[in-house]
């Protein structure tokens, strides 16, 4: 018998995926869950102090800034977690690779991002505003290359501690800053020095997590960068569908309408907190199972599509229900608009909470390419939609955002019929079928209790609903029955 490597280096039982998915998405969940508050606290001082028009070009300079590192991470994070995931040995070799490029591109971009700016119009206070967000990417960015790796060894509690940490140091720091009125720049300015600071802590952490001595190679970079490709055209297609939303929002609608379209998807990236949890644990799972097991892979995938479709019917019936709770988080009457665009976006949650699982598992098995084509044509949409129903919405509501969140809608309805078309298995979609019924009922259930409690606080009246919704779900006996002995319920880029 070969002697065993170190104990985190060695696999769970094929038998326990669909365990170790729910433990990793619990504790991230969890934690985000914990930082969520944390995170919207920071956002909501931030739009109070800063007011919409500032608060849409800290949207935009963050459109920008995250196109731009799509380039300079060149996929390597989901590659770094496959590789890892499948090698732990290499995990050295891959991570030290890793940051050495991002460090290097990363100060590239920093310097010409700014310039190519300036060159096409935007004013230097905006040249500013981009610089201060590109540096608290680029740390940001190598922190995310640790949490990588250590995604790749399925140790999904890591990243859980360091989302939470990075919350609450942003707290401690960012908000007393803003209530002191400090402004925009000095905001910036410290939020790059937390994103150092903390890039600094985790790398030093990688050793006693049992990665080992970080060495950049050649020639491990270089498999880094051909596994990446698919990721980075893929990840570039997603960025640019949110960086051509930004330039249409900044031509055609009020500085007050990116403002309001900025607060809404705050809002509802804490909502997908679920979701992104689900994936962060599922993908590791997939790409080890895929390769030797793949009815294991197809059964832990059938698992998670349940487990998000039901917990998506509750997320997008409290958008379209009680927009105005996250609004008055943020600043009431001036963040008003906010509250339509979270109405029309309702429709989006509830498809992207599909797509999310659908989506991990077809980069996870090889159709890298076809889900980069699905979402190409997710691009053409925004780029024909947004010049006609930006100014339309405009003219004649006051706010442009809400023609972005149309042609969002239309995008992912797109993405969702593409992944079951790639995916083409017959049992996937009868159990998404079933889940959407037993969801479609408990949400009817929701909706009557909504109406039904319609004259109470809505801070009293969501929370009552939200019971009714999960109260139905054990009634129609969904809770550890629904395709098999599931788990209970467990929760995008």
């Amino acid at each position: 018998m070969a002697p065993a490597s170190d104990g985190a280096s060695l696999p769970p039982p094929a038998h326990g995926a669909s365990r170790v998915v729910l433990r990793n998405t619990t504790l991230v969940t969890a934690a985000q869950s914990l930082a969520a508050p944390l995170s919207l606290l920071v956002s909501a001082v931030a739009a109070h102090k800063l007011g919409p028009a500032d608060f849409g070009h800290l949207y935009l300079a963050a459109s920008f800034a995250s196109t731009a590192f799509i380039l300079v991470e060149w996929g390597q994070g989901s590659e770094l977690t496959a590789r890892i995931a499948r090698q732990h040995s290499a995990a050295g070799e891959l991570l030290g690779s890793s940051l050495a490029w991002r460090l290097a591109v990363g100060a590239l971009a920093a310097l010409l991002l700014p310039l190519a700016c300036r060159l096409a119009g935007y004013d230097r206070v905006f040249a500013g505003i981009l610089s201060l967000t590109l540096a608290g990417c680029a740390f940001a960015s190598l922190g995310a290359a640790c949490q990588d790796a250590m995604r790749g060894y399925e140790r999904s509690g890591f990243s859980a501690a360091c989302a939470l940490g990075a919350q609450l140091g942003a707290v401690l720091v960012l908000v007393p800053i803003l209530l002191a009125g400090s402004g925009l720049f000095v905001y910036l300015a410290a939020q790059a020095v937390i994103g150092g600071l903390g890039a600094l802590v985790l790398v030093r952490a990688m050793a006693p997590l049992g990665v080992p001595q970080l060495r950049p190679r050649t020639r491990a970079m270089g498999e880094l960068l051909r596994g990446g490709t698919p990721f980075v055209v893929f990840n570039l297609v997603v960025a640019l569908q949110t960086g051509i939303d930004a330039a249409m929002l900044s031509r055609f609608a009020s500085a007050e309408s990116i403002g309001w379209y900025a607060t809404a998807r705050k809002l509802t990236g804490g909502l997908l907190i679920p979701a992104n949890a689900l994936i962060a644990a599922l993908f590791p799972t997939l790409c080890r199972l895929h390769a030797g097991q793949p009815a294991a892979a197809a059964a832990t995938l059938s698992r998670a599509v349940q487990w998000t479709v039901l917990c998506a019917v509750p997320v997008a019936l409290g958008c379209a229900l009680y927009p105005e709770l996250g609004v008055q988080v943020f600043g009431g009457a001036a963040y008003g608009g906010a509250a339509e665009d979270l109405r029309m976006l309702a429709p989006f949650m509830l498809l992207v909470y599909a797509t999310m699982p659908l989506g991990t598992a077809l980069m996870a098995t090889g159709h890298r390419r076809a889900w980069t084509l699905s979402q190409l044509g997710c691009l053409v949409v925004s780029a024909v939609l947004d010049p006609l129903l930006i100014p339309w919405f405009q003219a004649r509501t006051g706010n442009g955002a809400m023609g972005v969140c149309v042609g969002t809608v239309a995008s992912e309805t797109l993405m969702l019929a593409a992944a079951l078309t790639t995916l083409r298995s017959t049992a996937l979609n009868a159990i998404l079928l079933r889940a959407v019924a037993r969801g479609a009922a408990g949400g009817a259930v929701m909706l009557a209790a909504s109406v039904l409690l319609s004259s109470l606080n809505p801070w009293l009246a969501a929370p009552c609903a939200v019971a009714a919704y999960a109260l139905s779900l054990a009634a129609l006996g969904k809770f550890g029955r629904a395709g098999g002995s599931a788990p209970r319920k467990a929760g995008r880029e």
